[in-house]
């Protein structure tokens, strides 16, 4: 038996490795995406540059974060300093796939059922343009359709396969729930919001957000801990901002990062904090 599972154990290990650095990459990409595509820019051509003076990056100087340290924060060109932003994205992004990895695929057993693997990369590859989406959004102050939009079929789509070969605890009709649920639920925050303060209090691509959030995370209990957590967080931060700047100096905040950290909670511990809050609620 130990010939079994020794290597599988070992194996379990090398690919949490392989995650991390596979999510570094993809936060290196995002980096580009977060860069470029409000500008209208082509994401894949040419190729990563430094951003002042659009001199080409070395492959060896693009490896995440350890690049950036090798250069010591500065161009190999212009020696002008590199954001410390575009490491901190990139290890951001290798930490949470390492996370995702530990929560979807938390045995070496489960490395001898593919679905639960593929389930592990799809769920990577929606919280990574979830964070690109906030890159974008705390920038520019918008959450771009072009990646917002799309990932609400795409949720249904993974859910509904993953669903069906018994790879996922989300049922396809909580996801279909929670893609209108939260629609509807943001709407009426936002309608209410403009009859409180006579301007518009949320943006429809936060309502768009929502939805996709919902696609890929079900209604329960994504979608109270979600907004709850969002509105929270976000107030926390706008009365911070408040005594930081003036009370006649509102800060302008985007809402897209705080509804995405707080979807990203509900995934690891949703259960346990609903749990904990509200005992007869689940």
């Amino acid at each position: 038996m130990n010939d079994v599972v020794d290597p599988l154990v070992t194996y379990h290990r090398f690919l949490l490795l392989i995650a991390v650095a596979l999510g570094g990459l993809v936060g290196s990409f995002l980096n580009v995406v977060a860069h470029r595509l409000p500008a209208g820019r082509s994401v894949v051509h040419p190729p990563s540059a430094c951003p002042r003076c659009e001199a080409r990056i070395r492959p060896w100087h693009n490896v995440p974060v350890l690049g950036w340290v090798f250069l010591g924060g500065k161009c190999r060109d212009c020696a002008l300093p590199i954001s410390p932003r575009y490491p901190a994205v990139e290890l951001a992004n290798a930490v949470l796939w390492g996370v995702l990895f530990v929560v979807m695929v938390p045995e070496p057993s489960v490395l001898l059922e593919p679905a639960r693997i593929a389930g592990f990369v799809l769920y990577g590859a929606y919280f990574s343009a979830l964070l690109a989406a906030c890159l974008i959004d705390a920038d520019h102050f918008i959450l771009p359709d072009v990646i917002v939009l799309p990932l609400i079929p795409l949720g249904w789509l993974a859910v509904a396969w993953l669903d069906g070969v018994g790879a996922s605890s989300l049922p396809f009709p909580s996801a279909v729930l929670g893609a209108v649920g939260g629609t509807l639920a943001l709407l009426a925050i936002a309608f209410a919001g403009r009859l409180a303060f006579g301007r518009e209090a949320m943006g429809m691509g936060d309502v768009k957000l929502v939805a996709a959030i919902g696609a890929w995370q079900g209604l329960h209990p994504t979608l109270l801990l979600t907004i709850f957590g969002a509105s929270l967080l976000g107030s926390v931060v706008g009365i911070g901002a408040m005594v930081v700047r003036g009370r006649d100096r509102p800060a302008k905040l985007p809402f897209g990062p705080y509804l995405a950290g707080a979807a990203l909670v509900s995934w690891l511990a949703g259960e346990r904090i609903l749990a904990a809050i509200l005992p007869s609620f689940t």
